[in-house]
């Protein structure tokens, strides 16, 4: 392996893994974000049930934003539960976080996350699974730059000088405005382009590479299984707009919708 052998991680030959993105708790009405984090619990109680190991692919949050004096007043009741969850399994779910919750400064581990801010390769059932958000990347041999804005965010001045300026109540609100007030519409122009943009990337890398033999993403939302001779590219979608999540299980990769009411999984249309 190449340059992604550092960030390898092994997982038990059989096991089925679930890829969840872009939940963006907290992006709603107080109302609406009860549900969501109500469901998404539901979602880990039904992986725990059927021994399905969870991934995390970003954006769990809609503004996570950890000060030195704490993490923001987000997911409380959704992060009891998984920390219980990790403690009753002795599961660390790996968390690739996102361009909306990428200051972690500790917190998550605590709640027993294995946090990883790049990408990670899933070496399972000899499948090498690149999974990574999709908003860029700071190795430059992975030819997936992040936008300046991306850069900017996950600045560690831009950061020490926005929470001396800023209290935490006062950054929370700020950054929350900002996430609603950048958020396009998926059929904008631009969403498109950046849509376009990265699935094409990510069939390149996934074709050319003899590594990777899949990569799953989210970002854009847009819920999409590509597959080609024996190679697959998997967006999850956002389980907020979507309810679609990935699921891999012995070489398989699948588009699955999570039926709320009914806390089943169901083989979702593939909307790529």
């Amino acid at each position: 392996m190449l340059s992604i052998e550092k960030n390898s991680t092994p997982i038990e030959p059989g096991t089925t893994l679930l890829f969840l993105a872009d939940v963006h708790l907290g992006a709603g009405t107080d109302s609406q974000t009860r549900d969501l984090e109500q469901m998404v619990i539901d979602l880990i109680r039904y992986c725990e049930d059927h021994k399905i190991v969870p991934v995390i692919l970003g954006d769990l949050f809609d503004y996570w934003m950890e000060y030195p004096s704490g993490p923001p007043p987000l997911g409380e009741k959704l992060l009891r539960h998984f920390r219980d969850y990790h403690k009753r399994t002795g599961n660390h779910t790996l968390f690739v976080t996102g361009n909306h919750d990428n200051w972690t400064f500790g917190y998550l581990e605590q709640l027993g996350f294995d946090v990883e801010p790049e990408y990670r390769v899933l070496l399972c059932d000899d499948e090498n699974i690149l999974v990574l958000h999709g908003d860029g990347l700071q190795d430059r041999s992975m030819k997936i730059p992040r936008p300046f804005i991306h850069r900017l965010l996950r600045n560690s001045y831009f950061i020490t000088i926005y929470q001396k300026l800023l209290s935490p109540q006062s950054g929370w609100k700020l950054m929350r405005w900002f996430s609603n007030t950048s958020r396009k519409h998926p059929d904008h122009p631009k969403c498109r382009h950046k849509r376009t943009l990265l699935d094409n990337w990510a069939e390149q890398k996934v074709t050319n590479d003899p590594d990777i033999t899949a990569v799953v993403y989210g970002h854009h939302h847009q819920p999409r299984l590509w597959q080609q001779d024996g190679k697959a590219c998997l967006n999850c979608g956002s389980l907020s707009t979507h309810k679609t999540v990935g699921l891999y299980t012995n070489k398989t990769y699948q588009l699955v919708t999570w039926v709320a009411d009914r806390r089943i999984l169901e083989t979702a249309h593939n909307e790529g």
